[in-house]
C-alpha cells in the first residue's frame, strides 16, 4: 500500500490521491532536494538495556559495558568530526542525555527534521511505542526550538517513530514510510500532508526489522541495499520502480551486522559510508560503488537494537 500528496503541477499522474500497490510515476518526476549537512549526537552516559523493547534486547537487561559503550560512542562522534575536517558535514552538535532515559542516544527517532519548499526549517516530533521513550522527545523538542525550528505535531496517530521509520530518498522530495511495528501507516499519511511531500508507504514483516532503519539503505539517487525479507512482494516491487539498482544483504547478515543501519552522509561532491565493523558483503557493495568506508564499532548499541544511523540525526 501506498499514500501520496503530490503535485498536479509536476506530472498528470500525479494528483494528491492515495495510491495502493502500483506505483503511476518515476523517480525523474519527483523534484529535487538540498541535503542537511550537520550531524547531531545524544551523549551516552545513562545508556543502558534496562528492558526488552525489541528482539535483540532479549537477555541482555543489565548486561551493559558501561565504559565499552562510551568508548564506541565516542569512536563514532571522531568518525564525524573528521568527516566535517574533510567538508563531507559541517558541524557536529551534541544534545546531553538525559538521566533515567537508557535509549536517548538513539536520536534517529524521537524527531523528523525537515525542510520545506520555502525554505523553512521544520521538525516533526514522534509519538514514541515505549512509555520511558516517550519522555525523550521533549528534550529534542526544545533543543530544535533552540536551533530555529519550528516544532510540529501529529494528531491523527498514536505512533510514529521519526527517522526511524521515515527516510528519504536522496537528493528528493519523496519519503519511505515504514510501518508495522514502531509507526502506523497513518502516520506517514498526516505527514505527507504537513510536509507537502510524497510518501511511499512500507509495511514491515519481520520482527528483527522494527525500524524501516535496520533493513533498508539508499545509498544515492539510483541505488539502495536493502533485505527484503522485511518487506512484502508489493514493497519490494515499489523500492524496484524508484530505484535502478537493489542490493540485496542476507537476513543472516543483515541481524548479525546491522550494516543496514549504516550512516552515509550524502553530499554531491564526496561518498562516505559510517558502517558497523564486519558486514562484507554491504561494505563491497559500497567500496564498488566508490564509497570510502569508515568502519566502527558498535556491539554495545547493538545489543540495544541500534547502531550507526539510529545514534545521529542530520539536520539543518
Amino acid at each position: 500500500m501506498v499514500y501520496l500528496h503530490l503535485h498536479k503541477e509536476r506530472n498528470s499522474n500525479m494528483d494528491n490521491k492515495i495510491y495502493s500497490r502500483d506505483l503511476t510515476f518515476s523517480i525523474d518526476d519527483v523534484e529535487s532536494r538540498t541535503e542537511p549537512t550537520n550531524v547531531l549526537l545524544c551523549t551516552p552516559e545513562y545508556f543502558d538495556i534496562v528492558d526488552v523493547k525489541n528482539a535483540f534486547m532479549e537477555g541482555f537487561q543489565g548486561q551493559t559495558q558501561k565504559d565499552e559503550a562510551m568508548a564506541q560512542w565516542n569512536s563514532l562522534r571522531f568518525v564525524y568530526q573528521n568527516l566535517s575536517q574533510m567538508h563531507v558535514i559541517d558541524k557536529v552538535m551534541e544534545i546531553p542525555g538525559a538521566i533515567g532515559l537508557e535509549d536517548m542516544v538513539f536520536c534517529a527517532n524521537q524527531t523528523f527534521p525537515w525542510r520545506v519548499k520555502d525554505g523553512r526549517n521544520i521538525v516533526v516530533m514522534s509519538k514514541m511505542k515505549h512509555d520511558s521513550r516517550k519522555l525523550e522527545v521533549p528534550y529534542f523538542e526544545e533543543f530544535f526550538k533552540g536551533i530555529g525550528y519550528t516544532t510540529l505535531h501529529l494528531e491523527r496517530t498514536d505512533l510514529f517513530e521519526g527517522m526511524g521509520d521515515t527516510i528519504a530518498h536522496p537528493f528528493k522530495q519523496l519519503l519511505y514510510g515504514g510501518f508495522g511495528h514502531r509507526s502506523k501507516a497513518n502516520a506517514h499519511e498526516e505527514l505527507a500532508q504537513i510536509l507537502d511531500v510524497p510518501v511511499v508507504l512500507l509495511e514491515l514483516l519481520h520482527p528483527k526489522f522494527y525500524h524501516l532503519d535496520t533493513c533498508f539503505l539508499p545509498v544515492d539517487t539510483d541505488n539502495v541495499i536493502l533485505c527484503k525479507e522485511a518487506f512484502t512482494e508489493d514493497g519490494l516491487k515499489n523500492i524496484q520502480h524508484l530505484f535502478k539498482y537493489l542490493h540485496f544483504i542476507s537476513e543472516y547478515e543483515a541481524e548479525q551486522t546491522f550494516c543496514l543501519n549504516a550512516h552515509i552522509p550524502y553530499n554531491s561532491k564526496y561518498r562516505h559510508a559510517i558502517i558497523q565493523k564486519g558486514s562484507a558483503t554491504a561494505i563491497k557493495i559500497l567500496t564498488d560503488l566508490d564509497f570510502t568506508i569508515h568502519e566502527t564499532e558498535t556491539s554495545e548499541y547493538m545489543k540495544s537494537g541500534g547502531s550507526v544511523f539510529c545514534m545521529k540525526m542530520m539536520v539543518y
